[in-house]
C-alpha cells in the first residue's frame, strides 16, 4: 500500500481513512508492553501545510482546546505530538455516523426525523457545547471558547444514540493568539450566525444560533439559509424572515417552534443566551409534549436508517483489515489477544487473528464514519484504500457547476448518468455545487473525480493545478460553443446602449464566462465602466435561469447570459417575451468535463471514451437531452481553445488595475 506510514509516534498505522481539508486521517492502534492498548484515529497535517505557521497553529489549536474539555459529548483527544516534523493528534474512536451522512440517507429514503429524536440530538450537542463554553484557563479565567462550526459534519451520532462534538480546528478563545486572518470567514456559511458573517466579536450565542439552524433543518427536512450563490446565502442569514416551521412539519409542537425561533434570533439580546438554556428548554418541551428524546430513541432511528449499511461496512472493512494484518508477525498478533477460546474453529492462532480482526473492523467502520464518509459509496480520495479500497461501492462522482438550477440539471442529465454508469461499470452520481468556486475546490481536493467546469472556471482551476485534465467538451444543439448576450427587460429603462449608465446589473457568478467576464468586457467596449457607472451593489443571481428571472422581475435592469439559456428559458416557465437581447458579448466554449489530479489514467481513458461515444438518440430516443442545455453529445477538446477566455481574463485584470 503506497505512501502508508508504518507508525506515527507510538501508534501502528492500519489504514488511511480520509484526506481532506489540511489533514490526512489514519486508523491505528497504540502499542506498549501489554500489547494492544486501544484503537485510535490519527490526524496528521498534510506536508504542504506543515511548513505554514498559520496552518500549524490552527492544527495544534484544535488539540489544545479539545483536550481541555472533559465531557461525554465532546470527542476525547489522547495526544498531541510531532512525527517526522509534522504535527499529529491521536483521538478517541467513535463508532457511529456523522450527522450529515445520516441526513443524506434520510433524504434519499424520503423519511423524516422523529421530532423527539431531533430534539434529543440537539440537546446532547448543547450539553457538549456548554462544556466548551464554560472552559477556563489555568488561572480559572473563562476562556470564552466558541466552536464556530457546530454543523452536521461535526456532530457524531453513535450507534448507541450518543452525540459527540468533533473538530475544534476553527474554534476560538478570547485568550487565544491565533487570530483569524483579515477577511477570512471560518465555518460553513449556511450555519453561520449573523455576527459571524459580519466578522464582529462573537460569543457562545453564535454556537446557539448554529445549533438552532441544525435543529430547524432536522425537523423541516430542508435547508434553512442555503442558497445556490454564496452572496444569496449570506443575504438569507442576515435578512430573510424565517418560514413557519409548523407549515413544513405539522407534528412539530408550537412550543418547540418557539424554542427554535428563540435560538435563531438575529438580535443577540433576544437570542437564547446559552447552550445550557437551549438544552433545558428543548428537554422541557419534550417532557411537556411527551416526546421520546432518549438515547434509545436515537439509537433505534439510526439502526432503522443505516442498520444494513453499517453491517455491510463492517464486513467490507474486516476484509481490508485482515489484509493489513496478514504481514504482521504472529508474536505481535498473539500479544494483542486478551482471550482465545480453543473450542472455536481455526485453531488457537486463527482464533486470535479473528478476534483482533473483529475488534479492529468495528473500530475502522466507526472511524470512517467519524469523518463523514458515505457508508455505501466512499468518494475517491476520501475512502479506505487498498488499490481502491474495500468500500461496498465507491462509485464515481461528477460535480456540476450551478449554471442552471440543480433540479433542471438532474432531470436533464439522468439518461447520461445511466449511460455512463453502464458504460463504466461503476455507480455514478452527480453532485451539485453551491457555487462555481465549490465545484473547483471539490475537484482539486479530491472530493469528486470529475467536474463539469464552465470556461472561466476551467481556466482558473487549471491555473491552480495544471494536473487537471480535459476529458471532453459538451455539444449543445450540434455546436460546442456558446454566444453570450446582454439581456434587458422589455419594459425596463434601457432601450439603447446609451441608457445603461446608472442601471442595476445582474451577474450569475464572478467565475462565469457569459454571466460575468464577457458582459463586463462588452460594457467597457461601449464605454461603460461596470464598477463605476452602474448602481451598487450588483445582484448575484447564482445561475443563468435565475438571472433571466431577476431581469424580468425588476431586481436588475441588465445582465449577461448565453443565447441558449435565454431562448430555452420558457421551458422553465419563464415568459422570455418580457426580456430582449440588447447586444452580443462574444463566443466561448461550452462547459467541459475535467478530471481531477488524483484520477488514475485508466479511469480517465474510459471516461473520455464513454463521453465521446454518447449519443442521446441511441440512449434516450431523442435528439438532445434537456430543455435548457439541449445536450447532443461531447467532442474532443484542446486546451488552446480556452486561450480566448484567458485573454478575456487578462483584459479584466488589466482593466481593474487601471481603474
Amino acid at each position: 500500500m503506497p505512501n502508508l506510514p508504518e507508525t506515527i509516534g507510538r501508534y501502528t498505522i492500519l489504514e488511511k481513512l480520509a484526506t481532506g481539508g489540511m489533514a490526512i486521517v489514519y486508523l491505528g492502534f497504540e502499542t506498549g508492553d501489554t500489547g494492544l492498548q486501544r484503537l485510535v484515529v490519527i490526524k496528521q497535517i498534510l506536508p504542504q501545510y506543515g511548513e505554514n505557521d498559520t496552518f500549524r497553529r490552527m492544527f495544534t489549536q484544535e488539540a489544545r482546546l479539545a483536550a481541555n474539555i472533559n465531557h461525554p459529548n465532546v470527542v476525547e483527544i489522547h495526544e498531541l505530538g510531532e512525527w517526522e516534523e509534522q504535527p499529529f493528534l491521536a483521538m478517541e474512536y467513535v463508532s457511529g455516523v456523522a450527522l450529515n451522512v445520516l441526513v443524506r440517507k434520510i433524504t434519499d429514503q424520503g423519511i423524516k426525523v422523529p421530532v423527539g429524536v431531533a430534539v434529543g440530538i440537539i440537546a446532547q450537542a448543547c450539553a457538549g457545547a456548554h462544556a466548551a463554553h464554560e472552559l477556563t484557563d489555568r488561572s480559572g479565567k473563562p476562556a470564552n471558547l466558541v466552536h464556530r462550526d457546530l454543523t452536521p459534519h461535526n456532530l457524531m451520532v453513535t450507534e448507541t444514540g450518543h452525540i459527540k462534538i468533533l473538530d475544534f480546528g476553527v474554534a476560538k478563545a478570547s485568550s487565544n493568539q491565533d487570530k483569524t486572518e483579515t477577511g477570512m470567514l471560518k465555518g460553513k456559511l449556511p450555519y453561520m450566525s449573523p455576527e459571524q458573517l459580519w466578522q464582529s466579536e462573537i460569543d457562545r450565542r453564535s454556537d446557539v444560533f448554529t445549533l438552532g439552524v441544525v435543529l430547524w433543518e432536522l425537523l423541516s427536512g430542508s435547508r434553512l439559509f442555503a442558497r445556490e450563490a454564496e452572496v444569496a446565502t449570506i443575504n438569507a442569514v442576515l435578512n430573510s424572515t424565517l418560514p413557519n416551521l409548523n407549515t413544513s412539519r405539522s407534528d412539530v409542537p408550537d412550543t418547540l417552534a418557539t424554542v427554535a425561533l428563540s435560538a435563531l434570533e438575529k438580535d443577540l439580546n433576544k437570542r437564547t443566551p446559552s447552550a445550557e438554556q437551549f438544552r433545558v428548554a428543548l428537554l422541557e418541551c419534550g417532557r411537556k409534549e411527551q416526546l421520546d428524546c432518549s438515547e434509545d430513541a436515537i439509537k433505534r432511528f439510526v439502526s432503522d436508517v443505516l442498520g444494513a449499511s453499517l453491517a455491510a461496512r463492517k464486513h467490507a472493512v474486516a476484509a481490508q483489515v485482515e489484509k493489513s494484518l496478514s504481514g504482521t508477525p504472529e508474536s505481535l498478533v498473539t500479544k494483542k489477544v486478551v482471550a482465545s477460546p480453543s473450542h472455536q474453529s481455526g485453531g488457537a492462532s486463527g482464533t486470535k487473528r479473528g478476534l483482533v480482526v473483529g475488534v479492529i473492523a468495528t473500530i475502522a467502520m466507526g472511524a470512517a464514519l467519524l469523518f463523514g464518509l458515505d457508508l455505501l459509496r466512499a468518494p475517491a480520495g476520501n475512502g479506505i484504500e487498498a488499490g481502491r479500497g474495500p468500500a461496498v461501492d465507491e462509485g464515481i462522482t461528477i460535480m456540476l457547476a450551478p449554471t442552471v438550477g440543480p433540479d433542471i440539471l438532474r432531470n436533464d442529465l439522468e439518461p447520461l448518468r445511466r449511460y455512463l454508469q453502464r458504460k463504466l461499470g461503476e455507480t455514478l452520481d452527480w453532485r451539485f455545487a453551491s457555487s462555481y468556486q465549490d465545484a473547483a475546490d471539490a475537484l482539486l481536493n479530491g472530493d469528486v473525480q470529475f467536474a463539469s467546469l464552465p470556461p472561466t472556471l476551467y481556466v482558473q482551476t487549471m491555473a491552480r493545478n495544471p494536473n487537471i485534465e480535459l476529458m471532453a467538451v459538451k455539444v449543445h444543439s450540434g455546436t460546442n460553443g456558446s454566444t453570450g448576450v446582454l439581456l434587458v427587460r422589455e419594459s425596463g429603462p434601457i432601450k439603447t446602449e446609451a441608457d445603461i449608465e446608472g442601471s442595476t446589473i445582474c451577474y450569475t457568478d464572478p467565475k462565469s464566462t457569459t454571466g460575468y467576464i464577457l458582459p463586463r468586457a462588452a460594457l467597457r467596449k461601449i464605454g461603460v465602466d461596470p464598477d463605476k457607472d452602474l448602481a451598487e451593489p450588483p445582484v448575484i443571481s447564482g445561475n443563468h435561469i435565475s438571472l433571466i428571472q431577476d431581469i424580468i422581475n425588476g431586481r436588475c435592469d441588465i445582465g449577461g447570459t448565453f443565447m441558449a439559456a435565454y431562448v430555452n428559458a420558457q421551458e422553465a416557465d419563464i415568459n422570455t417575451a418580457l426580456a430582449r437581447v440588447l447586444t452580443l458579448t462574444g463566443r466561448t466554449p461550452h462547459d467541459a468535463i475535467s478530471a481531477g489530479p488524483q484520477v488514475k489514467a485508466d479511469l480517465k481513458t474510459r471516461m473520455r471514451e464513454a463521453l465521446l461515444d454518447f449519443d442521446p438518440n441511441k440512449e434516450a430516443g431523442q435528439q438532445f437531452l434537456g430543455s435548457m442545455e439541449r445536450l447532443t453529445g461531447f467532442a474532443p477538446v484542446d486546451d488552446r481553445v480556452y486561450d480566448s477566455v484567458r485573454q478575456a481574463l487578462d483584459n479584466e485584470r488589466s482593466a481593474l488595475l487601471t481603474e
